[in-house]
């Protein structure tokens, strides 16, 4: 009987059971998983996203490389923002290095791990669709708490997807209370997308923008709900609402950083970090940061 070692970390949260709980799987050197085993492991840990980190491809190297899989409970994702922060917190940290890379399936993040805080440059290539089927009214349907805000055609919404893949509707409220409103429906909404970017899951993200405290960041307050399931942090959807909104508001040039708080209405706070370097009105760089703190650590035993 093979086994793996694994690390729980809680991400976006420097506090024991906040932010955003991830299992972080080591393959060992001359194990293959399939794709089945994979998934297998990942519904049993039970959270929103489990990693399974391959050898270092680079052993020794002051910048290691590792090769990286991302697992929901349903499906293998080509990026997510938590994981990679989790992940990165804990090898380079467990490696002593402050820089290092992860290859997965959307391309290759580069990793800072500096004083505990992990940056990723993330893969990116900002889409906002325009053939959805994804209406105000369809969306306050699915959401019944936010009708007694708004008129069916006065909410503000986008379908946004920051790497191929990943999509989500993002949806502007205007107050915290409205944010508090959102439930979760127990049923998953589907919409449509572009017809060359049409693959993978869909996601709601609901924001909120916090006053302007004089210091030329950008805080937003968010949630993300799936059905059922309201998801503590989330990294990519946090990525690629940053990337819309510089876009949005036609920013041409220099850098934008948002702080944005994640999931307090489910009483696990995160704390998400992400700049947005746009040169010519075109997006160069999305980095995404955050902290993460260990939780357990154990075996898999699997045949």
């Amino acid at each position: 009987m093979a086994s793996l070692q694994y690390t729980t970390l809680d991400v976006f949260t420097t506090k024991k059971f906040a932010g955003n709980p991830l299992a972080v799987c080591k393959i060992p050197p001359g194990v293959t998983l399939t794709q089945e085993q994979k998934q297998t492991i990942a519904v049993e840990f039970n959270y929103s996203e489990t990693t399974f980190v391959h050898p270092c491809s680079n052993e020794g190297s002051e910048v290691p490389e590792w090769q990286v899989d991302i697992f929901t409970v349903k499906t293998e994702l080509p990026f997510a923002g938590h994981p990679t922060i989790g992940t990165c917190c804990h090898m380079l940290g467990q490696a002593g290095k402050t820089k290092g890379k992860f290859n997965v399936k959307a391309g290759v993040i580069e990793l800072d791990y500096v004083d505990g805080v992990a940056k990723a440059s993330i893969p990116h290539n900002t889409h906002v669709h325009s053939s959805t089927d994804l209406s105000s009214s369809r969306m306050l349907e699915w959401q019944s708490g936010l009708k007694s805000f708004y008129q069916s055609g006065d909410l503000k919404l986008d379908v946004v997807s920051p790497v191929k893949g990943m999509n989500f509707a993002v949806v502007e409220l205007k107050s915290l209370e409205e944010l508090a409103a959102v439930t979760l429906p127990g049923t998953e909404l589907d919409f449509s997308l572009d017809q060359d970017w049409n693959v993978g899951p869909c996601f709601s993200k609901f924001y909120v923008r916090m006053p302007d405290q004089g210091d030329g960041v950008k805080r937003l307050r968010t949630r993300m709900i799936e059905g059922s399931f309201e998801d503590p942090a989330t990294g990519s959807a946090c990525c690629g609402l940053a990337a819309y909104l510089v876009l949005k508001e036609g920013v041409k040039d220099g850098k934008v950083k948002y702080e944005i708080l994640q999931a307090v209405e489910m009483g696990r706070p995160s704390d998400i970090g992400v700049e947005v370097e746009v040169q010519g009105g075109q997006i160069q760089t999305v980095v995404l940061s955050g902290r993460s703190v260990s939780v357990m650590e154990g075996k898999i035993f699997y045949e």
